[in-house]
Order: structure tokens, then C-alpha cells, then sequence
């Protein structure tokens, strides 16, 4: 019975991941009309299903604890936060490279986790760190320089915030359900969004293009968005922190070949090989048998 519920639970996490691959090309393509605080803002179509469930469930949510309601915020600001960081450095590099920081998010868990345990990195951890150091060399080709500054510490800032959000939702997993999670998610987004866009007013309230069609696909963008949200959500309160993130790596190629085919896109041979180093990387991560963190109670 405990190996068809892991099969299962393993089988969410990989759906989670092609869902992921979807949003991320829908976000690649719509980057070149709308801003990155347009794409946010699609998470108010979560309000229909937000206020009925609120609601219905009021009288929970009024007998919730400070440590209930701190773990609601703090799940929807760090998502908002990361969703952020990584469609304003998708915005200013290739989708396949901005993924990138996404997936090696994989082995920021390992050094946090080490933290919140008390325990030293084994080989296979260590190992694992230099694998996606040497990935993350080839897939820039050697050259940084080649890409914009702004968007690799975006990047980076990226990376570090999706390890502390997977962490921090899995820990919540006794406090919420996965609806919960994913409406906290959608809310911190919108947050985000609004903020986004009352300071930077002037440059973001007009997309670059009103064409029709382009409203339906951001509409598109939103639903699937909010799906991946709560897929992902329920993948995070079943799976050990690390096998999440190393699931998630299976984005990364997928996500590179739609920009080679959809987009015209180039990508060497080295790229190729820092996007296998990077797999691999998460592959030895989640030799290291790590269970699942203790919950927030």
C-alpha cells in the first residue's frame, strides 16, 4: 500500500513538472507584449473560487492561530516574491536560462535543510552542489558577460527565494490544505502585482499590444497558472522538499526545446551538456535519502 501511495505521490510531482513546462512557454511568449506585473496579475481570476470557499469556511479560518494565519502570509508573500523575481528575469533573458535558475533551486534546499536540521552536507550533497555549479557554467557558455547582469541576479535572487518557498510550504502542510496553499499563493501574487503596478504606473499600466487574441492567451496563462499553483502545492505537502525540487528539474529540458522549436532559439552543444550536468546534480541531491522536514504545528 506504502509503495502505490509513493507512486502516486511521485506521479503528482511529475505532472507538476509538465504543468510547470506549459506556463513557463506561455510566460516566455507573453513577456513580449505584457509586463511581468500583467502576468502576475492574472491571479485575481482566483477570486471566484476564493470568496466562496472563504465563505464556506469561515468559522475554521476564525478559529485559526497566529502561527495558522503567519503561515498562510508567509507561504502567499514568498511565492508572490519568486514568481516575481523570475518573470522580471525571464523578461531579460532566454526563457531556457531564466528556467534555469528555477530548476537549481533543487540545490538551495540542500544547504537550508542542513540548517533547519543541524547537520553537515554528505558526499552525494556536496557532489551534487559542484554538478549544478559546472551546469550552471555551461548553460551560461562560459561568457556571463553574454547576458544581462540585472537578469542573472534577478536569476539568482530567483533561485533562492523558490528553495525557501518550497521549504516553507511543506512545512506548513499540518496548518493547511492544498486549496488553502494555492488561494495563500494566488494572493501574494496579486499582492505583487498591484504594487507592480501602482509605482511603476507609467510603464506597465498599457501592455504593448491590445490585440484579442493576446487578452485570451494571458486569460490562458492565469487558469493554467492557478492550476500549476495547486498542483504544485499538493506535490509540496507530499514530497520531501529535495524530490520535489528534483521533479521540477524535469521542466528544464522540456522548456529548452520549446524555445528551440517555437521560438527559434539556439542552444549549443555545452548548454546541452550544463542542462544534463544540472539533471544529474538534482539526481545525486536526491540520493541523500532526505525525509520529509518536520511541520510548522
Amino acid at each position: 500500500m506504502k509503495d502505490n501511495a509513493d507512486a502516486q505521490n511521485m506521479g503528482i510531482g511529475l505532472w507538476s513538472a509538465l504543468v510547470s513546462s506549459a506556463y513557463l512557454i506561455l510566460a516566455d511568449y507573453l513577456l513580449n507584449h505584457f509586463s511581468a506585473f500583467w502576468l502576475l496579475f492574472t491571479s485575481l481570476m482566483i477570486l471566484p473560487f476564493f470568496v466562496p470557499v472563504a465563505w464556506r469556511n469561515k468559522s475554521k479560518y476564525l478559529s485559526w492561530t497566529k502561527t495558522a494565519w503567519f503561515a498562510f502570509a508567509l507561504v502567499g508573500i514568498l511565492s508572490g516574491a519568486y514568481n516575481l523575481a523570475f518573470l522580471l528575469s525571464a523578461d531579460k533573458l532566454p526563457i531556457s536560462v531564466a528556467s534555469m535558475f528555477l530548476s537549481i533551486a533543487s540545490v538551495m534546499v540542500l544547504p537550508l535543510t542542513c540548517l533547519m536540521s543541524n547537520r553537515f552536507p554528505q558526499l552525494l550533497e556536496l557532489a551534487s552542489i559542484v554538478m549544478v555549479l559546472i551546469g550552471v557554467i555551461l548553460v551560461l557558455q562560459l561568457h556571463e558577460a553574454k547576458y544581462s547582469l540585472l537578469g542573472i541576479i534577478l536569476g539568482l535572487l530567483t533561485t533562492f527565494l523558490t528553495a525557501n518557498a518550497t521549504i516553507y510550504s511543506s512545512k506548513s502542510r499540518h496548518l493547511l490544505v492544498a486549496s488553502e496553499a494555492m488561494i495563500s499563493k494566488q494572493l501574494g501574487k496579486l499582492v505583487f502585482a498591484v504594487i507592480g503596478l501602482t509605482f511603476f504606473i507609467k510603464e506597465d499600466l498599457e501592455p504593448n499590444d491590445s490585440a484579442a487574441y493576446l487578452w485570451l492567451i494571458l486569460g490562458l496563462y492565469g487558469l493554467i497558472k492557478i492550476y500549476d499553483t495547486f498542483v504544485a502545492s499538493r506535490a509540496q505537502f507530499l514530497l520531501p522538499p529535495l524530490i520535489f525540487q528534483n521533479l521540477s528539474l524535469l521542466s528544464l529540458p522540456v522548456v529548452c526545446i520549446a524555445e528551440l522549436i517555437l521560438f527559434n532559439g539556439t542552444f549549443s552543444i555545452w548548454q546541452w551538456m550544463g542542462v544534463i550536468a544540472i539533471i544529474l546534480a538534482g539526481f545525486l541531491a536526491s540520493r541523500s535519502k532526505q525525509i520529509k522536514i518536520n511541520p510548522i504545528q
